[in-house]
């Protein structure tokens, strides 16, 4: 977003006619946000985090083929238009609404300020740091800085296929349990004296130790 002005630039858009299509890209963005809101119990987390991430690693690629042979097929140039535009559709429904609802979700009520805290903290230096180095990495690259982002979204999808659990419909118990079968721990229920069920309160009342199997 920071340099979508170059980017359209760079796919050929008339220099009178980037502000709108940059509008229009902002205008998707939300739209689309919006609808994953809408679609998120329906579809659930992961799924939408997962089709996120894949649309927007093979736009990575898709974009940076189109820019290449822009010199080669004059048509290339809508192509990078519209990959750019399916690149930003495919982050709004996933990536970027999604990781908030499931740090909610993961993680237990004492432990969410410290989780908040550190994804905020790696979201927004992630920005800066691509704000920063994308001119450069455009200028030494050109058009293949792209295939570093679709790289990274495609160690993403392949992180959330193998760790991240699905967290629609589950219970805070549910998920703690999927997450320590992952780990290959045991979960010990902490008995609250004031809960002698041992129900899930809103502290998360849940130890864990490792595994002694063999």
């Amino acid at each position: 977003y920071y340099y979508a002005d170059n980017i359209y630039r760079s796919a050929g858009v008339l220099e009178n006619d980037i502000q709108y299509v940059t509008v229009a890209t902002g205008s998707v963005n939300v739209f689309m946000t919006v609808a994953a809101t809408a679609i998120i119990d329906r579809a659930g987390r992961r799924l939408l985090l997962l089709t996120g991430f894949a649309i927007c690693c093979s736009f990575c690629m898709i974009l940076t083929m189109s820019l290449n042979l822009q010199s080669v097929a004059n048509n290339m140039s809508y192509l990078s238009i519209a990959s750019i535009f399916l690149y930003v559709i495919g982050h709004a429904i996933g990536p970027s609404p999604i990781p908030y609802v499931i740090t909610t979700e993961i993680f237990r009520q004492s432990s969410r300020p410290a989780a908040f805290m550190v994804a905020g903290s790696v979201h927004w230096l992630s920005n800066f740091l691509v704000g920063l180095i994308f001119p450069f990495l455009e200028r030494g690259l050109g058009a293949y800085s792209f295939i570093i982002f679709g790289f990274i979204c495609l160690l993403t999808f392949v992180y959330i296929y193998l760790f991240i659990p699905e967290t629609k419909n589950k219970t805070f118990q549910e998920i703690s349990e999927i997450m320590a079968k992952k780990n290959k721990v045991e979960i010990k229920l902490e008995n609250d004296p004031l809960n002698p069920t041992g129900g899930e309160d809103d502290q998360g009342q849940w130890g864990v130790e490792k595994s002694t199997k063999l």
